[in-house]
């Protein structure tokens, strides 16, 4: 059962874009939805980008070049432009705005809001998950036996948490496990109960 808001064609919504190859890169746009495919699990909607959020150099470095989905029977959209064509924003707006029919994009309901800062929320959300998902594998490949001769190598993880707390100073939250929790590594039983 859906329990997030659902829109219609022709609303203006917020949305979170993303391409199946580089999942964990969001693009916050505001878009205008052309088309729907409703499921009773996850409703999807066809959109066109009418504004972005990301400045013209990070969309440059990463979005350029990238291909979407661009219909519910399939078919990709590519943002295959010159990076050195566009000197700003709203240059590159413009040019897919002259491509009415090119530019598609389809991205899942939950990815959707009404308001600027309700996917501004959930692209923070999102980004806080993805980077402590970084921390934790990186002290995973820090902290290898096998790489005990390597440049990055920590012996333990209490020198691993005290040069993360160096780095994080006022951003880490007063949850006091937070460092159990966010370094937590299951032992043998656990990892067999869960298989």
């Amino acid at each position: 059962m859906i329990k997030h808001r659902l829109f219609s064609k022709g609303e203006y919504i917020h949305a979170l874009v993303s391409n199946a190859r580089h999942s964990n890169l969001l693009f916050p746009v505001r878009a205008i939805i052309y088309d729907v495919q409703f499921d009773e699990m996850m409703p999807r909607y066809q959109i066109k980008i009418v504004k972005f959020y990301d400045d013209l150099n990070f969309l440059k470095r990463h979005f350029f070049d990238m291909n979407f989905e661009k219909g519910f029977e399939g078919g990709t959209t590519r943002f295959k432009f010159s990076r050195q064509k566009y000197k700003t924003r709203e240059q590159l707006q413009k040019h897919i705005d002259a491509g009415e029919d090119t530019y598609f994009v389809v991205v899942d309901s939950v990815m959707c809001t009404k308001s600027y800062n309700k996917i501004m929320e959930l692209y923070n959300n999102i980004q806080d998950f993805l980077i402590e998902k970084s921390f934790r594998d990186l002290y995973e490949a820090t902290t290898r036996q096998s790489y005990s001769k390597g440049k990055y190598y920590y012996k333990s993880k209490g020198v691993f948490q005290a040069h993360l707390k160096k780095f994080l100073d006022d951003r880490i939250p007063p949850d006091p496990n937070y460092f159990d929790k966010l370094l937590y590594r299951p032992n043998s039983k656990e990892l067999d109960e869960t298989s």
